[in-house]
């Protein structure tokens, strides 16, 4: 019941982000070459003349670290997202609130389910999280814990294109430390909170 795999997709659907946040330790989920969370330079390291974190890093992993799979999975459900977003089908959703930019459940795939989150500037983003669960509550715990990481990380992305030294050309993936740490900070603490362990008192 943990996330998955987390991206950031381009209006244009070029992918700007996508990372698997699942053990290394699985050899269906990772290609050769493929870089895991553990190979990540841990939070307290800096990079020299970048102790905040704020320039583009080259060296960053963060868009080689998803397998091939669960790319193919995303780009499946990009389809699915298109088809939800047009004009026609946006005309009875909410256009204020919290709810105005989630958009739900875009397919299930294998054991996954993926959910989008539609930005005003047409910036995707888009969550693949395991199905493991059968209890209607559950899944709708686990949907309000999905609206607030799209939230949150919409934050962090607003926050990246606002600074001064990051790269905001759409088509260049997103290579700052800064946001990569942001998420997956967020990624630990939905997986903590709505994973199995942190499920298991419903």
């Amino acid at each position: 019941m943990a996330l998955v795999t987390l991206a950031v997709v381009g209006k244009e659907n070029v992918p700007l982000y996508l990372r698997d946040f699942v053990s290394r330790q699985d050899p269906l989920l990772y290609s050769e070459g493929g870089e895991g969370e553990e190979e990540e330079n841990s939070d307290g390291e800096e990079e020299l003349g970048d102790p905040f974190g704020f320039f583009e890093s080259k060296k960053s992993k963060a868009n080689d670290s998803s397998s091939l799979k669960n790319q193919f999975i995303i780009h499946s459900a990009l389809d699915r997202f298109d088809e939800l977003t047009r004009p026609e089908c946006m005309k009875d959703r909410p256009t204020i609130g919290p709810n105005s930019m989630y958009i739900g459940v875009l397919g299930c795939f294998d054991e996954l389910k993926v959910y989008g989150y539609n930005t005003s500037t047409k910036t995707k983003f888009m969550a693949a999280v395991e199905d493991s669960i059968h209890d209607e509550n559950q899944h709708f715990v686990r949907e309000a814990g999905l609206k607030a990481l799209f939230a949150n990380m919409h934050e962090l992305y607003v926050e990246y294109n606002l600074n001064p030294f990051s790269s905001v050309r759409e088509r260049e993936k997103i290579s700052s430390r800064r946001f990569d740490n942001g998420v997956r900070e967020l990624v630990n603490s939905f997986n903590e909170t709505y994973g199995q362990k942190g499920m298991s008192w419903m």
